[in-house]
């Protein structure tokens, strides 16, 4: 009709807002689904939080860090108010958001010093976590089973989880190299 005014079309950027926002819920609600499973299999107290966080790699190289980091603080916030498993959540709490500092990490030259951050960061954000765990919160998560096996214990296991933690730095890479070749180009396809 010559008097209506026409529609104007939507801008492009807004439909790629909402796919945004959708994929980012999408893989807050998956990484608090994987959290889930920490509380049914023991095991899973340290690897859950390791694969939620493995679903940051995405978001950080579709639509950058501080996209990263939102999904990274509302899947935390859920799984420390729906985890039966407190430890996990605290965890991935304390940890899950290394995907996305590890991009800044990678930048510190000599890789030597870039190495000592690391060990830095996860030292200070285990000994941290299990201090905030066990003093403030007062939660049991087994370290009354390390006291009675003796200091060695504590020692060896807090070895161990730094040493998990940079094979799971190395596994971050190659990750990295498989969603960027095998399933972004379908991610891309979807837009």
């Amino acid at each position: 009709m010559p008097g209506t005014p026409k529609k104007k079309p939507l801008p492009e950027r807004e439909g790629r807002g909402s796919f945004k926002l959708a994929f980012c819920s999408l893989m807050a609600a998956l990484g608090t689904g994987l959290m889930m499973t920490g509380g049914l299999i023991p095991v899973l107290t340290y690897c859950s939080p390791l694969l939620a966080g493995v679903l940051l790699i995405p978001v950080l190289r579709e639509y950058g860090r501080r996209w990263a980091l939102l999904v990274w603080a509302v899947t935390a916030l859920l799984c420390l108010m729906l985890c039966a498993d407190k430890e996990a959540a605290f965890f991935y709490l304390f940890l899950g958001y290394y995907p996305v500092l590890k991009t800044l990490l990678e930048r510190v030259k000599p890789r030597g010093l870039a190495l000592f951050c690391k060990l830095l960061f996860f030292a200070v954000s285990i000994g941290g976590m299990y201090a905030l765990i066990a003093l403030v919160f007062q939660l049991d998560v087994g370290l009354e089973e390390l006291e009675e096996l003796g200091r060695w214990a504590g020692i060896v296991f807090y070895v161990l989880l730094t040493a998990t933690m940079l094979i799971y730095d190395s596994a971050l890479k190659s990750l990295a190299i498989l969603y960027e070749y095998r399933l972004r180009p379908r991610i891309k396809r979807m837009k």
